[in-house]
């Protein structure tokens, strides 16, 4: 075991000091028992459902060790083959519903296990402009990359979409892409067997000969591997590209420059890997006239940078569902465990760009809405003028319904329920995070 810990470890530190090199021998890395566990380790941190079998992670890790064993065995006797994934759907914005695969927790782990030991290998060939599913590398780099090139003059914009990126990924090219790095048939086999794990989906199984499941733990590395070949060109002929997953923007300094870029990068896209460009979505775009979307943040006349009118209305939906007015509940509580968690994770992202005022008005909005809750969940009158005279009210005591949205945003509901009162239980508020990303 312990001499399996020094192998892994031998390995990823060689790798990551620059050793280069074809890899002709992983397979004996991937099913080291100081691998699998570890890869489980993440599984676990990362929860998830139960796949087509049923079990869980809990499952899993109450056997973890005959578990482990008996993938380990698989691996090293060639036997392992990958279960169908389970189909599920999301809804997306625009009404339609996004597929993804739930493979299960034993495959998950295999996953992880070879992603462990192939990502610090295509790590070091992987340029600066890919920014998605990487190791330090986060979103936000990507927008401040696209700020600069916009500040610089590269205004015309090629913004572009490939359609049903991770459904379409042809299975063969995609070997050979992982091929170009490692030589390891076991591995290459191993990765193979993921990708033709096939779907189940209300009973009926579908083999999948193009694509590799959303779900999936090695898929962005995979779609990684896949367009890096894009990264590659663009670079080699000094376009200012910067991707994310199958979402990328190459800025231009002139139309013409941007045009003749669109064309060679679509046929590059569709003729060489195959892929399909989105007409409709796909387009040239002057950011001293016109705006775009990336990554969830709109681009303004080449400086400004703000949330998109989508992400707002989905973070109001949200919003919205936490704190629905028809609950009975402790609010501290509710703003602990549910509404702080997404507060947090939303403000942080998108104060990284401008947009005080809406924040502003959103942190009023979501007061009123807390108060209408606390209100409901009061729901006796009596409870309100107590609360009332607790805070040392002196006027003529109310009489109004505790369930009418426009009593939340009353004299009254403002006096038992003041703004220093959300700051006692910790209410996070949006005008915060800013101000600290913008001090």
């Amino acid at each position: 075991m312990e001499e399996q810990t020094q192998s892994v470890r031998r390995f990823r530190e060689g790798v990551e000091n620059g050793r280069k090199r074809r890899w002709y021998s992983l397979i004996d890395k991937i099913w080291a028992t100081p691998n699998l566990e570890e890869a489980f380790r993440e599984v676990k941190r990362n929860k998830g459902a139960a796949g087509v079998d049923g079990m869980t992670i809990k499952a899993f890790e109450s056997g973890l060790e005959s578990h482990v064993q008996a993938l380990q065995h698989a691996l090293r006797t060639k036997t392992y083959r990958s279960k169908p994934v389970k189909r599920v759907y999301i809804p997306k914005a625009d009404g339609t519903q996004r597929p993804l695969g739930i493979p299960t927790v034993g495959d998950r782990v295999v996953q992880a296990a070879a992603r462990r030991i192939l990502e610090p290998i295509f790590e070091e060939i992987f340029l600066d402009c890919s920014f998605g599913f990487r190791p330090g590398r986060s979103a936000h780099m990507a927008l401040q990359k696209i700020r600069k090139d916009l500040m610089e003059g590269y205004t015309y914009v090629i913004d572009a979409d490939l359609k049903s990126y991770f459904d379409t990924i042809p299975h063969e090219k995609l070997i050979e892409a992982v091929r170009e790095e490692v030589v390891d048939g076991s591995v290459l086999e191993l990765i193979r067997r993921f990708l033709h794990a096939g779907v189940l989906e209300n009973g009926s199984f579908h083999l999948n000969e193009l694509g590799t499941p959303q779900g999936g733990v090695i898929s962005p590395l995979l779609a990684n591997i896949y367009l890096h070949p894009l990264d590659k060109l663009m670079t080699e002929r000094g376009h200012r590209i910067t991707r994310y997953a199958d979402d990328f923007v190459i800025c231009c300094k002139t139309l013409k420059g941007a045009q003749r870029v669109l064309k060679s990068v679509v046929q590059f896209l569709e003729k060489e890997l195959g892929l399909k460009v989105h007409p409709e979505k796909t387009k040239i775009v002057n950011n001293r006239k016109e705006t775009f979307v990336f990554l969830g943040y709109v681009f303004w006349q080449g400086k400004g940078m703000f949330p998109s009118d989508k992400a707002k209305q989905k973070f109001k939906e949200r919003t919205r569902e936490i704190t629905r007015r028809n609950q009975t509940v402790n609010v501290e509580q509710l703003v602990k465990k549910k509404l702080n968690p997404y507060l947090r994770g939303w403000g942080n992202y998108f104060a990284q760009g401008q947009g005080k005022a809406f924040f502003r008005e959103m942190d009023a909005w979501i007061r009123r809405r807390l108060r209408a809750v606390q209100l409901r969940s009061w729901r006796k009158i009596r409870k309100l003028h107590r609360e009332l005279r607790r805070r040392k009210f002196t006027g003529k005591l109310p009489q109004m319904r505790m369930t009418a949205w426009r009593n939340s945003h009353g004299f009254h509901a403002q006096y038992a329920i003041p703004n220093a009162w959300f700051n006692e239980i910790g209410l996070c508020a949006l005008t915060d995070l800013y101000n600290e990303l913008h001090p």
